[in-house]
């Protein structure tokens, strides 16, 4: 559908991509544009369907694909105005990163992304579980990552397309890029298995645990540049 609908425009966003980020175009990696937004938001909203910190948020399966699609789409539109968003698999996944020097969003920037919404989303309740995670969360970004980076805010793979390898040919050309540029990264998630796949891509947990008084945990991950050959 997106390439019959801007067949030029498509190819040459990706050639232009491929080009300047050293890729092939065997990887499929394409920059995500406005255009794709909403089939992106549903994307994510899918992906993030079942993830422990949603579920725990929200028990009932319909309202909680309303919240993850709200909650993913808030993220998702911060990050393409303020960051970097990829697609691969024609928008079965997307990645959504936030530059050296961006910062997390202040509550203009929320405003802006729809951020606002979500107590109609999640319920008061789901909300306020949601932002006790935040709130852990900043503070360990903060602490372990004080220093420029590139933030993963987001990064989904819609349910019927995953265990196909799209998640990590989304992460490898960013990383590669950061490696070329001396950048770190830095990531959370609240799901285990997770973590080996990050690991896999030179991540180390900083730290795990829980919010106080809440069950899901949490995995702080950081990435140090790799060092470039020759």
């Amino acid at each position: 559908q997106r390439a019959s609908t801007h067949p030029k425009l498509s190819a040459e966003r990706r050639k232009s991509f491929h080009k300047d980020h050293g890729l092939t175009t065997a990887s499929a990696i394409e920059r995500l544009s406005k255009a794709e937004f909403h089939q992106a938001q549903t994307v994510l909203g899918r992906a993030f369907l079942e993830y422990p910190l949603m579920q725990y948020a929200v028990s009932d399966t319909a309202a909680r694909l309303r919240g993850t699609t709200s909650l993913y789409g808030a993220i998702l539109s911060d990050s393409l105005q303020h960051g970097e968003v990829f697609a691969a698999g024609g928008v079965a996944a997307v990645a959504c990163w936030l530059p050296p020097g961006t910062g997390m969003p202040g509550l203009a920037r929320q405003i802006r992304a729809g951020l606002l919404a979500l107590p109609f989303r999640f319920g008061v309740r789901g909300l306020r579980r949601l932002l006790d995670y935040d709130k852990i969360a900043t503070e360990l970004h903060h602490r372990y990552a004080p220093e420029p980076h590139w933030y993963l805010a987001s990064i989904g793979v819609d349910p019927d397309r995953q265990r196909q390898g799209l998640g990590s040919r989304l992460l490898e050309p960013h990383l590669a890029r950061a490696d070329r540029e001396g950048q770190a990264c830095y990531l959370d998630t609240h799901r285990e298995s997770n973590v080996w796949l990050y690991q896999r891509h030179g991540f180390q947990v900083m730290w795990e645990g829980t919010a106080p008084g809440h069950p899901v945990k949490v995995w702080s991950m950081y990435r140090e540049p790799r060092p470039q050959a020759g």
